[in-house]
Order: C-alpha cells, then sequence, then structure tokens
C-alpha cells in the first residue's frame, strides 16, 4: 500500500470550508474593486459605447427602409430600375404622400403670382370620386341626376336646372335616360355628370336659395356630425338651425374681396359643401381633392428615448457596459483564482492555460454576438414589421437590454468546452460519457439556446450551431488533455 505523506502535500493542497467561504470572499471583494474602477474608466467612454452599440440597429433599419422602398417601386419595373441606385447607393427611401391639390395651387398663386397667377385651375372643382360608390362598384351619378329629373317640381330642382342653358339642359335630358337604358356606365357619362355638378358649384348666390337650405336641414337633421364644428356647441343635435351654419359660411366669403379669385374659389367651396350635404345620399361629404405623390428623404436613422431622465440612464448603463468589458479579464482572474485554490499544487499550473482560453471563448462569443448575429436577427424580425406593414421605432432603453442581454448570452454560452474538461478532471463525466449522450448534449444546447437568446429562431440557431461544434471540441480537450490521478491515492501503480 503507497503511503500519504499528508504532512508534506495535503497541507498545502487541500482547505476546509471555512477557508473556502475566506477564499470567496476575498475574491468577490478585489473582484468588485476591479469591477468599480473599470465602470469609473467607462463613464469617461460612455458616449463612444452608446455610438458604438447603436451600429447593428441603424444598419439593420437603413435595410429594413431600403427593402421598404424596393416594395414600394416593384410594381413598376422601368421605375424600380431608374430609382435603384438612390435606394441601394445613395441611402434614400421612397413613401408617398397625400396632397391637398386645391391648397397647393392657391398657395402657388399667392405666394408667386408672377408665376402661377395665369394658370387656368379652379379650386375647390367636383371630381369623379366625389359621387358615391356602391358595393356592386357602380357609381350614383346616373340615378344622382336622375332624382333631380324625378323631383323637378321641387322648388330646389326647379333652381338648379334653371341655372342650365337649354343645351346644357338638353345634355343633362340625355344623360339622365341613358340611366333607364341597360348599358354600363362609362366613364363619359360621369365626366359629363361632373360638369353639371360644376356648373352649379360656380353659381354666385346658391348657397343663399332658401329651397336648398330646406333641403339641407332635413338631411342635417338626420346626420349631424359634420355640422358640429361651426362654433354651435350648445346646440341640440335633433334641432341644429342651418340658418346659423350659414351664417359662419358667409363670413367666410366676406373675408374675401370682392371680385378676387379668392372670392370665387371660397364661394365654389361653400357652394361644394352645400350640395354635397343637401345630396349626401349620392355624394360623399365634401372633402378636399387630394393627389398621391412620391417623396424621397434621406434616411436618417434616429433612437429614441421617451422621458427626460432616459438619457441620464443610458449612460449610467454604458458605463457600466464598458466597466464589464475593460474589468473582465480581472473578473476572470478572480474565478480561476478561488478554482485553483482547491487545486493540487501541480494542477494550479492550468489555471494559466484556461484563464486566456476562457477570456479568448468569452470575448469570441460576444464578438459573435455582437458583430455576426446581431444584424441577421435584426433583420430577421424587422421583415415581420414589412411584412405587417409597422414602421419599427425602437427605443434605446431597450435596444440596450438587447444588445447586453445576446452577446452576454453568447460569451456564458461559448465557455462549454471548458466546462467539460472541468467535469471531466473532476470525475463526474467520462469521455465515453460525452459521447455516448451527444444526442442528448445537443437538444439541451437547443434547449439552453432559447433562453440564452431573444425569442426568435433565427438567433437561437446562431447560438445552438457554434454550441453544438464546441460541444465536439470539448471532447478533443479532454481527449488531449486526460485527467490526472492522484500520485498518492490508494491503489496507484506508477508502473
Amino acid at each position: 500500500m503507497a503511503k500519504h505523506p499528508k504532512e508534506d502535500l495535503f497541507s498545502e493542497s487541500t482547505m476546509s470550508f471555512g477557508d473556502h467561504l475566506e477564499e470567496l470572499r476575498q475574491c468577490l471583494f478585489r473582484g468588485m474593486i476591479g469591477l468599480l474602477i473599470g465602470v469609473g474608466v467607462g463613464i469617461f467612454l460612455a458616449k463612444d459605447i452608446v455610438k458604438e452599440i447603436q451600429m447593428p440597429l441603424k444598419e439593420a433599419l437603413r435595410e429594413y427602409y431600403q427593402q421598404r422602398s424596393f416594395d414600394l417601386v416593384r410594381t413598376d419595373s422601368f421605375r424600380l430600375a431608374e430609382t435603384a441606385g438612390m435606394i441601394g447607393d445613395e441611402g434614400y427611401s421612397a413613401d408617398t404622400m397625400e396632397i391637398e391639390i386645391d391648397q397647393l395651387f392657391i398657395n402657388l398663386r399667392q405666394s408667386m403670382p408672377q408665376l402661377f397667377g395665369a394658370v387656368q385651375y379652379k379650386s375647390y372643382m367636383f371630381v369623379e370620386q366625389d359621387f358615391l360608390i356602391e358595393e356592386d362598384g357602380e357609381s350614383n351619378h346616373l340615378l344622382f341626376f336622375r332624382h333631380i329629373q324625378s323631383n323637378s317640381k321641387e322648388k330646389w330642382a326647379k333652381y338648379l336646372l334653371d341655372k342650365l342653358t337649354e343645351q346644357q339642359l338638353d345634355s343633362f335630358n340625355e344623360l339622365v335616360q341613358s340611366a333607364d337604358e341597360p348599358v354600363d356606365i362609362d366613364v363619359v357619362s360621369a365626366v359629363a355628370a361632373v360638369e353639371f355638378l360644376n356648373i352649379w358649384a360656380n353659381v354666385p348666390d346658391l348657397f343663399k336659395n332658401e329651397s336648398l337650405r330646406e333641403l339641407v336641414q332635413k338631411k342635417v337633421e338626420r346626420k349631424t356630425s359634420s355640422w358640429m364644428d361651426f362654433g354651435l356647441e350648445n346646440a341640440d343635435e335633433n334641432a341644429i338651425d342651418v340658418r346659423a351654419v350659414y351664417a359662419v359660411l358667409e363670413q367666410h366669403i366676406q373675408r374675401e374681396p370682392a371680385g378676387s379669385v379668392a372670392r370665387e374659389d371660397t364661394i365654389r367651396r361653400v357652394n361644394k359643401f352645400i350640395i354635397t350635404n343637401a345630396f349626401s345620399d349620392f355624394l360623399r361629404s365634401a372633402r378636399p381633392v387630394t393627389i398621391t405623390v412620391p417623396i424621397w428623404e434621406k434616411v436618417d436613422v434616429r433612437v429614441q428615448t421617451l422621458n427626460a431622465h432616459e438619457g441620464f440612464m443610458i449612460w449610467i448603463k454604458a458605463a457600466f457596459i464598458g466597466g464589464i468589458i475593460l474589468s473582465s479579464p480581472w473578473l476572470f482572474y478572480q474565478i480561476w483564482q478561488f478554482i485553483a485554490a482547491g487545486l493540487y499544487p501541480h494542477e494550479r499550473k492550468y489555471v494559466y492555460i484556461y484563464l486566456p482560453f476562457s477570456l479568448f471563448l468569452f470575448f469570441g462569443g460576444a464578438a459573435m454576438a455582437f458583430y455576426v448575429v446581431m444584424e441577421p436577427v435584426l433583420d430577421f424580425l424587422f421583415s415581420y414589421n414589412r411584412m405587417m406593414e409597422i414602421d419599427p421605432d425602437p427605443r434605446i432603453s431597450e435596444w440596450l437590454g438587447f444588445v447586453m442581454f445576446l452577446p452576454l448570452g453568447f460569451g456564458i454560452a461559448f465557455q462549454l468546452p471548458l466546462v467539460m474538461l472541468m467535469l471531466q478532471r473532476i470525475g463526474m463525466f467520462t469521455i465515453e460519457a460525452y459521447l455516448a449522450k451527444w444526442r442528448v448534449a445537443i437538444l439541451i444546447i437547443f434547449i439552453a439556446s432559447m433562453f440564452l437568446t431573444p425569442a426568435d429562431p433565427l438567433s437561437m440557431l446562431m447560438l445552438a450551431g457554434p454550441l453544438t461544434i464546441l460541444y465536439f471540441f470539448g471532447i478533443t480537450l479532454c481527449k488531449f488533455m486526460p485527467r490526472n490521478r492522484n500520485p498518492y491515492a490508494d491503489g496507484y501503480d506508477p508502473a
């Protein structure tokens, strides 16, 4: 039986439970001191850290707006070819905007009368889109004029028909008769119908006609929503006096100089408002005529803060991140010092091998997460924004948490080979066990990847893939760095 010279070796290589606790306390204290020093230095680097951690997010947002712009112009292959350089190379984003064409021309005439004063355009004219569309897709324009013809004995109908010349009246009758013919409603009849509406909209005193006012009064008693913004806050919805509304409209007209283009525009605007309310069964409520125009703007990605103190908290968190990065070698050193305190003297040399290797794996995992995984994961997540047509509006505090979580998870997970080696060296697992249970190990790796990454499949796969490789790398380490038996243990045979 081999001798056990405990007094010579074990006095230096074993520790009591109390000694372990004392060593742990000292390592934690030294680690906290190093972390505080790192955070102190990180305070001066916080601004640069915030800029750096925003880079993947900004790149992903630029890619999002670029793809959205391509989707917008993709329906026109020639336009796609024309604008591809602007979108891809110059970083422009495409969008569309609705512009009130009436207000556009009014402002152009007022701001540059020498250029646009002679433009033959009258604001607030009726257009084809002012007619309501039935569920079967047919317009109401023929039915509207047939309604006027069938009520030709009413005062309001006589008033409108009297405003037409003899030739216009003949055209009107032809238009009404076409409503009874079994033919499709064509564009020509729709254009003709709009022309009659614009004839009436240009009548200077149409809004003063009492019969039309009475007709409007009946309509308003049924529908009051479009009349409640005329300073009638205390009026009963079922008893709105149309005369008070007309007084407000007349004030708008009186503000403009007599005989001016602006006065003509305002009269036409008021007449259009009256006609659409008088015949709300056939016409849409009065609204501006708009045109859709494309707009281009340079993509300027900005990350948002939503309250006053959030910027300060981001600065503190960035300093903390910087402190962890700067002090991580010291923190890892303290961890390995605590482990080394319980090892045999001949085993402590491995600490100086494991420590650089551990740091390399941690920083390699964190760098892979930040520089390789982050952008494709964001592209994957933002693809759902494009699919659902919801523009992202990222908040810096939420993004900072995402940035801290993903690299930290990758850095810790990449310690897998060392954990496997440690478990093998303390006798908990053998190389044969690792090889026999590799299927179970990979299942555990995928499950752990779900908890160490955000809730998306791409980041989970991008972590589980390298971890699977590192698992077999850990087996290789165990093979080339086998467990050494204690030379002073019972039954040891040096031969």
